[in-house]
């Protein structure tokens, strides 16, 4: 990661290599799904989801199911997005520096 990126400015990230580490593939999902476009496929994906909780009784109580939801953004090598950098995603950039590629975006 570049030192001279502030926090507040916007970034462009770029995928140059495919995660080897699983912590390091949520990490970029995380980031990723920052992303204006990401976000408001997630929150749509998130409302049609919910819709579909089963209720099911247990013990006499309504108990709701609800499955977890795979990752939504799986970044893969040459993926890009463009995210405002605050301190946490300065943080997370720096644990993935090594499998992306960071510029100021213009």
């Amino acid at each position: 990661m570049q030192p001279d990126i502030k926090p507040g400015s916007v970034v462009h990230i770029e995928v140059t290599k495919k995660p080897a580490s699983e912590r390091a593939a949520k990490t970029l999902s995380r980031l990723f799904k920052k992303d204006p476009t990401n976000a408001r496929a997630d929150r749509l994906r998130t409302k049609t989801r919910t819709r579909r909780f089963e209720d099911r009784r247990r013990g006499g109580r309504i108990w709701v199911v609800r499955p977890s939801a795979p990752r939504f953004v799986q970044p893969e090598k040459g993926a890009t997005c463009k995210i405002r950098a605050t301190t946490d995603i300065l943080r997370d950039l720096g644990s993935v520096a090594r499998f992306v590629k960071v510029t100021t975006a213009s």
